[in-house]
């Protein structure tokens, strides 16, 4: 009696705090974690992961504040082992094209529907993907007007189908970037982007009790997950990273695609 007792407790504390059933729950931890080790491995694809297996079991108006609080402590954790290796000067260079782009890509998305803007940047970046994997073309070093490019490109993405992470990944696929360097870099990129995104959601309501409960429940996972991802990337041979990289890409464009035809 006392055990059913304590069990209706922490079913309804679970409910009330987290909004999930105890199935719900032991799905969103799996799905967690999957995507901390995809973040702590390649320094992208939580929130692509987080995203596509949430949409099962809560709406996604209410899983996007919680990816991006997840994916800033997640970057608060990654930032004392890749502070050493970020590429700062290309970084502020993406970051300030990226501004210029954004309201470029709000400008597409009130003309063109957001689905098949999604749709046509998914299948761009897994043709791209694939014809890098096929070819087997060694990685270019490029000049800075490219990365001031490829950030303009990103904020446009960014701004039309919060995708941008996808296409700086690619792009960092292309470069002759050390393995190291391009994990960091991304991660400081996605905490900058990520931070201010924070702050309009916070202003804008979308943080409520449950979504700070549901954060504080997903630490432990999330620090797991990242733990085991960021020692395997340490294991990974330099010359894997950028075919796995690729791979991890079509994964998640095929992914998305998938969201998108099944409506």
């Amino acid at each position: 009696m006392l055990i059913a007792n304590v069990s209706n407790r922490q079913s309804g504390f679970m409910h009330l705090d987290l909004g999930l059933s105890f199935n719900g729950l032991v799905w969103c931890g799996l799905v967690l974690f999957v995507a901390a080790f995809v973040r702590g491995y390649s320094g992208f694809g939580f929130s692509s992961v987080l995203i596509a297996g949430l949409t099962l079991v809560l709406p996604t108006a209410e899983i996007v504040p919680l990816s991006i609080a997840l994916e800033v402590l997640a970057s608060i954790g990654q930032a004392r082992g890749v502070a050493a290796h970020v590429d700062r000067r290309k970084l502020l260079v993406l970051l300030a094209a990226g501004l210029i782009g954004s309201p470029i890509g709000v400008y597409c998305l009130s003309v063109v529907p957001d689905q098949p803007l999604r749709a046509l940047t998914l299948m761009f970046i897994m043709a791209a993907s694939i014809v890098l994997l096929v070819s087997r073309r060694r990685p270019v070093d490029v000049s800075l007007p490219v990365f001031v490019l490829a950030g303009l490109a990103a904020g446009i993405v960014n701004g039309a189908t919060a995708l941008s992470g996808l296409v700086l990944a690619l792009f960092f696929a292309i470069t002759g970037m050390a393995p190291a360097v391009m994990r960091a870099t991304m991660i400081a990129y996605f905490f900058v982007t990520d931070l201010w995104t924070g702050g309009i959601l916070v202003a804008s309501g979308f943080f409520d009790e449950v979504t700070v409960f549901r954060t504080l429940a997903a630490l432990p996972v999330l620090a797991l997950g990242i733990w085991l991802g960021s020692n395997r990337f340490i294991k990974t041979p330099p010359g894997s990273f950028r075919n796995i990289v690729l791979s991890l890409l079509l994964l998640l464009c095929t992914i998305g695609l998938l969201r998108i035809a099944l409506g």
